[in-house]
C-alpha cells in the first residue's frame, strides 16, 4: 500500500496538490462564511446539558420552560438607594420607553413600577447592597436564535441610551445584559479568541523550531503548511457535522489543538525521513550527501522522487500506524452517552485522518514539485551562530552520537533506570489523591465581558434571582406542596426556598428550588444533599436538578461506559502494535508504561492547577470532559512516540540487528525526531494556555506535561532499559499469531 502511495504521490504531484487546494478553498469557504447558511462560529453551541435523557436533563427542561416569553435581564449598578430612588423613578418612568419600543418586546417590569419599593416583588429586583436593580424585559417566545440575537442587538442600543440619561445624575452607573443567549454567545466568542490567540502563538514558535531543526525555511515550512491545510479543512468538516448535530463550542479548540500538533508531528516526521533518505541516495550516487555537490536536473528529479517513495514506504508507514492508534484511542469515547463527548471523538477522528493525509500526500507532492530545491543547504546554514546551533539539535543521518551514547548507559544499568524512573512516575501521579473534578458552566464564563458582569452580581446581590443549588419537581400539584417545601427547608445549609411553581403547560407538577450557603456548588456537600433526595420517599416521584446534579449524572454517564471504552482502546491499540512489530510483549509494554506515564502527567497537572502554580489559575476541580479527552488523546499521542521509535527499531531488528544494536541505532536516528517534534508540540500545547478559557488551559497544560514527560523519561530511559532487559522477548509472539503476521505480508 505504501509503495503504491509512493508512486502515485511522485508521479502525480499537481493532481495530488489541486484535489487539496481544492478542498481548502471549499473548507475555508464553508467555515467562514457558510453558503448563506452562516459560518462555523455562528453555528456552534453551547451545552446545556451534558448528558441528554438524564433526570437532571429532564428536571433542567422543564424548570426552564417559559409560558410567556424569554426573559433578558438588565443589571443597573452604581446607585446609592433609598436616597436616588426619586430621580431615578423618575428617570425610569420617562425613559422606559426605550427598551418596551424594541421590536418584538412584550414587556418591561422594573422595581420603580409598583407603588411601594418595600414590596416582595420590588425588593427581589434591587439589589441587597443597595447600589442597583434589575430590570426585566420578556421578549416573544417563538423567535428563532438568530431573531433573539438580532433582538439582543437593538436592546443593547436601547440600553445604552438609558445609561446615558442615567449618566446625566448619576456619574458612576453601568447597565450590563445578561441571558442565556449572551451567556451562550460569550463562551463560544472566548472560545474564538482562544483558538486565533493560540494558533497565532504556536505556530510562529513551531516555525522557528522548525527552521533551527531543519537549517532552512522551506524544509521547516513544509509541516506548518500541512497544519494549516489539516486545520482549516477540519473547520470546514466541523462547520459541515452543525447541520447533523448541535457542535459545542469547545470541540473547536481541541480538534484545533489535536489536529496542530498532529500534523506537525507527521509533517516533521515525513520531511526529516526524506532528508535523510535524499542524503543516502546522493550519497550512493557519488554526490556530496550533505548537498553541496548539485546532482544535474535530471538526475537530481529522480533521486528526490527515488528519496520520496523510500520515505513513504517507511516513514508513511509509521505515521500512518500513529494516526489509526490515535484514532482508535479517540473511538473510545463514540460509546459515551455524553452527546458532546461523542462529537469530540468524531472531530478529533477527521483531524488526525486529515494530518496524516496532509503529511503522506500534500507535503510529500509539494517536495517533489520543487524539485532539487531542498538539496542544496539552505542559506541559514551560513550564518555562523546559526550554522552552530543548527549543527547541535537538528536533524542528520549519523549512527552514532548523544541518543546511541544514552542506550549504551541504559543497556549497562537497565534495572536501575527501571526502578528510578518508575518511582519518579509514581512521585509525580501523588496528587492525584488530592484530585477534585468539576462540571459547570460557569467555569467557562470569560472574565470582563458585560454578561458575566452582570451573572455575577446577580449572584452576590439578589438572593431572590441567584442560580438555585437543587431544583426539584415533584408529581403533586401546587396547592399540595406544602410538605415538600417544608422538606426542603429542614435541609443542611439551605437559605432560600422558592415559592412553588406549576411546570408550564402541567398544572399537576410543582417545581421549588433551593439555594445552599456553600462556597462549592458542585461540590461534596450539595452532591450528597442530591443523593438524599433522590433516595427519599414522600410519596410521590420526585426528580432532582441543577449544577450539581447535572455533574453527578455526567460523571455516572462516564463510569458506566468507562469498561468498554477503556476495552476499546486497550484492545484496538494491542492489534495495532502487532500489525506494526509482529510481537505481542511491545503492546502490553506499551500499555502499561503510556497508562503510568499519563497518571503521572495527570497528578502534576493536577498540582499545579488545584494549588494555582505556574501562573495557572487555582481551581476547585479538574474539568471532567477535559480528563476524558485528555485520557484518550493523551493516550494517543504517547503511543505516538511509541510508534516513531518502535518502527525504527523494528526496521532495525529484522536488518539482521542483535536486538541491544537495534535499540541503540532505533534511538539515535529517531531520538532526535522525538525531541524536537515534543519541543514543538509543547510550544503549540502552551501556545493555547493564554487564552482565558480554563478547560482549554487544563487541556493545553496537561499535554505539554505528557508530552514532555513521554520524550524525556519514557522514550529515551523507560523504554530502552525494558527492551534491554526483556532482550529477544520484545519481539516474541505465539507461533500462531507469527504465522499470521507474515502472511499479512506488512513486515518491513
Amino acid at each position: 500500500m505504501f509503495d503504491m502511495l509512493g508512486r502515485s504521490v511522485t508521479r502525480h504531484p499537481v493532481r495530488a496538490v489541486i484535489v487539496w487546494l481544492f478542498a481548502f478553498i471549499l473548507a475555508c469557504a464553508g467555515a467562514f462564511w457558510g453558503f448563506g447558511h452562516d459560518g462555523l462560529f455562528a453555528r456552534l453551541h453551547t451545552p446545556v446539558s451534558f448528558v441528554q435523557g438524564t433526570e437532571s436533563d429532564e428536571v433542567n427542561t422543564l424548570a426552564s420552560r417559559d409560558a410567556d416569553g424569554v426573559t433578558i435581564l438588565a443589571v443597573v449598578e452604581g446607585l446609592d438607594f433609598p436616597a436616588d430612588a426619586p430621580q431615578v423613578m423618575a428617570l425610569m418612568d420617562t425613559h422606559r420607553h426605550l427598551l418596551s419600543d424594541v421590536a418584538r418586546v412584550q414587556s418591561v417590569f422594573d422595581p420603580f413600577q409598583l407603588p411601594d419599593l418595600s414590596m416582595p416583588q420590588a425588593q427581589g429586583l434591587m439589589s441587597d447592597k443597595s447600589d442597583g436593580f434589575i430590570i426585566s424585559i420578556t421578549v416573544d417566545k417563538d423567535l428563532t436564535e438568530k431573531e433573539l440575537k438580532e433582538v439582543e442587538a437593538h436592546l443593547e442600543d436601547a440600553v445604552a441610551l438609558l445609561a446615558q440619561e442615567l449618566n446625566k445624575d448619576f456619574t458612576q452607573t453601568q447597565i450590563h445584559i445578561m441571558s442565556t443567549t449572551a451567556l451562550s454567545n460569550s463562551i463560544m466568542a472566548q472560545a474564538r479568541d482562544d483558538l486565533i490567540r493560540g494558533e497565532a502563538i504556536g505556530l510562529p514558535v513551531a516555525l522557528l523550531l522548525l527552521i533551527v531543526i531543519f537549517g532552512g525555511f522551506i524544509a521547516a515550512g513544509m509541516p506548518i503548511l500541512g497544519a494549516l491545510v489539516a486545520i482549516a479543512i477540519g473547520l470546514g468538516s466541523l462547520w459541515g457535522m452543525t447541520f447533523i448535530t448541535d457542535v459545542e463550542s469547545f470541540t473547536l479548540n481541541i480538534a484545533s489543538i489535536i489536529g496542530l500538533a498532529l500534523s506537525v508531528d507527521y509533517g516533521l516526521l515525513i520531511v526529516s525521513r526524506y532528508r535523510e533518505e535524499l542524503a543516502r541516495l546522493l550519497g550512493e550516487r557519488g554526490y556530496a550527501s550533505d548537498g553541496t555537490q548539485m546532482p544535474p536536473k535530471d538526475i537530481g528529479r529522480l533521486i528526490v522522487r527515488d528519496a520520496m517513495e523510500a520515505t513513504l514506504r517507511t516513514a508513511g508507514r509509521t505515521v500512518f500506524f500513529s494516526a489509526v492508534t490515535i484514532a482508535c484511542a479517540l473511538s473510545a469515547l463514540l460509546i459515551m452517552q455524553a452527546q458532546m463527548l461523542r462529537i469530540i471523538a468524531a472531530s478529533g477522528m477527521i483531524v488526525t485522518l486529515l494530518a496524516v493525509l496532509t503529511a503522506t500526500t500534500l507535503v510529500p507532492a509539494i517536495i517533489v514539485l520543487m524539485g532539487r530545491t531542498m538539496i542544496k543547504p539552505s542559506v541559514i546554514t551560513r550564518i555562523p551562530v546559526l550554522k552552530t546551533l543548527v549543527r547541535a539539535v537538528g536533524d542528520h543521518t549519523s549512527d552514532t552520537g548523544f541518543f546511541s551514547t544514552l542506550a549504551k548507559g541504559v543497556h549497562r544499568h537497565p534495572w536501575l533506570i527501571l526502578g528510578a524512573v518508575g518511582l519518579i512516575l509514581v512521585v509525580m501521579a501523588s496528587p492525584l489523591r488530592g484530585l477534585e473534578v468539576r462540571t459547570t458552566f460557569t467555569d467557562f464564563l470569560p472574565e470582563g465581558r458585560p454578561e458575566t458582569t452582570a451573572y455575577f452580581i446577580i449572584q452576590d446581590n439578589y438572593p431572590a434571582l441567584v442560580n438555585p443549588s437543587i431544583t426539584v419537581v415533584g408529581d403533586i400539584p401546587v396547592d399540595k406542596a406544602g410538605e415538600l417545601v417544608e422538606h426542603l427547608e429542614q435541609i443542611d445549609a439551605v437559605v432560600f426556598v422558592s415559592q412553588p411553581v406549576s411546570v408550564p403547560g402541567d398544572d399537576q407538577r410543582t417545581v421549588v428550588s433551593i439555594r445552599l450557603d456553600v462556597d462549592n456548588q458542585v461540590g461534596a456537600q450539595v452532591t450528597q444533599v442530591v443523593k438524599d433526595l433522590r433516595s427519599d420517599n414522600l410519596g410521590y416521584t420526585l426528580q432532582v436538578g441543577g449544577p450539581a446534579a447535572i455533574q453527578m449524572d455526567f460523571i455516572d454517564s462516564i463510569i458506566v461506559r468507562a469498561p468498554g471504552a477503556l476495552a476499546i482502546m486497550g484492545c484496538a491499540v494491542f492489534l495495532l502494535m502487532f500489525l506494526m512489530t509482529g510481537s505481542v510483549i511491545v503492546p502490553l509494554k506499551a500499555i502499561i508504561i503510556n497508562s503510568l506515564s499519563l497518571l503521572a502527567s495527570l497528578g502534576v497537572a493536577t498540582l499545579i492547577f488545584m494549588n494555582g502554580l505556574l501562573g495557572m489559575p487555582q481551581v476547585m476541580g479538574m474539568e471532567t470532559f477535559i480528563l476524558v479527552c485528555f485520557l484518550c488523546f493523551g493516550f494517543g499521542l504517547a503511543m505516538d512516540y511509541e510508534v516513531f521509535l518502535i518502527a525504527r527499531i523494528k526496521e532495525f531488528y529484522n536488518q539482521g540487528l542483535a536486538n541491544d544494536q537495534a535499540v541503540e541505532r532505533g534511538l539515535q536516528r529517531s531520538g532526535r525526531i522525538i525531541t524536537s517534534a515534543a519541543a514543538i508540540i509543547v510550544a503549540v500545547f502552551i501556545g493555547f494556555t493564554f487564552g482565558d478559557m480554563i478547560a482549554i488551559k487544563q487541556i493545553g497544560v496537561v499535554l505539554a506535561i505528557t508530552v514532555i514527560t513521554d520524550a524525556t523519561l519514557v522514550r529515551m530511559l523507560l523504554v530502552p532499559a525494558t527492551m534491554t532487559i526483556l532482550g529477544r522477548w520484545n519481539w516474541y509472539a505465539p507461533k500462531p499469531l507469527a504465522r499470521m503476521y507474515e502472511r499479512l505480508g506488512i513486515v518491513h
